[in-house]
């Protein structure tokens, strides 16, 4: 059994969400200690644009222990894998064709995709749509930990027009 995260960004779960209705896809990653979300939206769901997301991700937050995924292409590929191994991150991947396995992230894309269809329906912007919840939910608290995501990341509540 995994060790439990001690403070923010030491284990990450990713994920890749699509092909959306659009054709875009998501990349979804979440932070297991403070459930801090970050996402970005991709053209192609590829190893190349998830190195890239991570490079940003961990420019911004450093880097993290490890990282779960599931066993797509994209995560299993040897640029991927590489990639974790050149900046000694250990890649723990969830059992196939079981995604209760990284369960994190996986309520946490019906949470978005939610979000993303209820914004299609309304005839509003799904990208902003994205922005906009997840402001809401970093700065909601979470009903597992009993803070916001951006408090146990950042050590303090990030500043929105509702106060």
């Amino acid at each position: 059994m995994a060790e439990l995260p001690q403070g923010p960004w030491q284990d990450i779960a990713i994920d890749f969400m699509g092909p959306l209705p659009s054709g875009d896809y998501v990349f979804v990653a979440t932070d297991c200690y403070s459930r801090y979300v970050e996402v970005t939206i991709a053209k192609r769901n590829t190893a190349e644009f998830a190195i890239k997301s991570l490079e940003n991700m961990f420019a911004a937050h450093g880097l993290p222990w490890t990282v779960t995924s599931d066993n797509g292409p994209h995560f299993v590929a040897e640029t991927f894998e590489s990639f974790l191994q050149e900046n000694g991150i250990e890649h723990r991947k969830t059992t196939p064709l079981w995604p209760q396995a990284n369960g994190k992230i996986e309520r946490q894309n019906r949470s978005l995709l939610k979000r993303m269809q209820i914004a299609r329906v309304e005839g509003q912007d799904w990208r902003k749509a994205v922005q906009t919840y997840l402001i809401a939910y970093r700065n909601t608290p979470h009903p597992t930990t009993g803070m916001c995501p951006a408090e146990l990341m950042f050590r303090r509540k990030l500043r929105t027009k509702l106060g």
